[in-house]
């Protein structure tokens, strides 16, 4: 082939004309043929003909290319940043999801309880820009008894004109714990837990509840008895019946009902179902 390793062409030895020499067809001809299978393996820049290889950059890069709009387009570093931040950013700001992973991920704050603010704020889960619209969202959807603000020491304070002042301003705002927690639905109208609002933390706890049940039957039976004479206890006397001895009167097959207590007891920390354990974390 005419063309090295590095993409140079060279001309066969022995086929150069010299000055006052007769040109030769078989001196002339093998150039041209060699110079056309050359240039058919040429990459045209019109781009009429596909590449019928591989091409190596050779560590270079492709600039000044046009985004690509179809289905096997070659597609710009632009697009690649759109197209990961559209992923990052699928999920709402304020959505949770649990992750099998201990940090974390970019875009995301552990739902530890901490603080989030700007970078001056001195928030303990993160102080970053990044966290500002977070921040809005809490700061408009709760009040200040749900996630009291604090100054940029960590002190308690009131809440500024707008959830952008406060941001400017360096104030830490809490986010919630979702630590070793459960994720419930709201109750939202449905009655059946008004208590059960979005934001709202609850306890543990058993339903009250009672376990009906009864004691075993105790079998028709009687007693045998003898009057006694005096206080030997020897003999037996008729009593003003005329009656020495005889049986108690039998009482019927019976069962007594009973009710437990509430179980208060336990060693568990909890009663709960089988479970894995996962990181949540909030979307900024």
């Amino acid at each position: 082939m005419p063309f090295d390793s590095n993409g140079n062409y060279s001309l066969p030895n022995g086929y150069l004309a010299v000055t006052g020499q007769t040109i030769l067809a078989t001196q002339h001809n093998p150039p041209l043929e060699d110079l056309a299978s050359a240039l058919s393996q040429v990459l045209l820049r019109s781009g009429v003909a596909p590449l019928s290889g591989n091409l190596s950059a050779a560590g270079f890069k492709i600039t000044n290319a046009a985004a690509g709009v179809a289905d096997g387009d070659y597609v710009t570093m632009a697009q690649l940043t759109e197209v990961i931040a559209s992923i990052v950013n699928s999920a709402p700001t304020g959505a949770v999801q649990g992750f099998l992973r201990t940090t974390a991920p970019v875009g995301w704050v552990k739902g530890n309880g901490g603080t989030i603010g700007s970078a001056a704020s001195g928030a303990t889960t993160r102080a970053n820009a990044d966290t500002e619209d977070l921040f809005a969202l809490f700061w408009e959807q709760f009040s200040n008894t749900v996630l009291p603000i604090q100054n940029s020491a960590g002190s308690a304070s009131t809440r500024g004109a707008s959830a952008a002042a406060d941001f400017a301003a360096n104030r830490r705002l809490p986010i919630f714990d979702l630590r070793t927690r459960y994720i419930r639905g709201s109750d939202d109208g449905l009655n059946f837990d008004a208590t059960a609002t979005v934001g709202s933390v609850q306890a543990d706890a058993i339903k009250n509840h009672v376990h009906p049940g009864e004691t075993n039957t105790d079998g028709d039976h009687v007693h045998t008895f003898r009057r006694g004479i005096g206080g030997s206890g020897f003999g037996a006397e008729p009593g003003t019946d005329g009656v020495t001895s005889g049986t108690t009167t039998g009482n019927a097959a019976h069962k007594h009902e009973f009710t437990t207590d509430n179980n208060t007891g336990g060693s568990a920390l909890e009663t709960r179902p089988r479970s894995v354990v996962t990181l949540f974390c909030i979307k900024l």
